[in-house]
């Protein structure tokens, strides 16, 4: 298994570092190997403490199979530690940002 770990080898986890984004949801839409069940169990541990941050969805692709994990960010921007993490991990294959307006309750 792959050795997802936030830049600087820290084990701790990911700590808000984001600026304020009123209104809006920030995601991340995530493209893993089939098998991405280790990287989610670490995912979840890095935003386990940070009530902004949701895990929204996660699974398989129909066509190909390919695992994903959709993350948002209510009301603040993404971590860009975690962007830079992506971009540099072997193991993800793409992922894509977005954003929406927070719907309101």
């Amino acid at each position: 298994m792959m050795q997802l770990v936030p830049l600087g080898g820290s084990p701790y986890p990911l700590r808000p570092s984001t600026l304020p984004a009123p209104g809006v949801i920030n995601g991340v839409f995530i493209i893993l190997p089939p098998d991405y069940a280790g990287i989610l169990e670490k995912m979840s541990g890095w935003f386990a403490n940070r009530l902004e941050v949701a895990i929204t969805d996660h699974g398989n692709s129909d066509k190909h199979g390919f695992g994903y994990i959709m993350i948002e960010w209510s009301e603040f921007e993404i971590d860009q530690l975690f962007l830079d993490i992506l971009q540099n991990e072997d193991a993800v294959a793409d992922y894509s940002t977005y954003i929406r307006e927070l719907e309101e309750e």
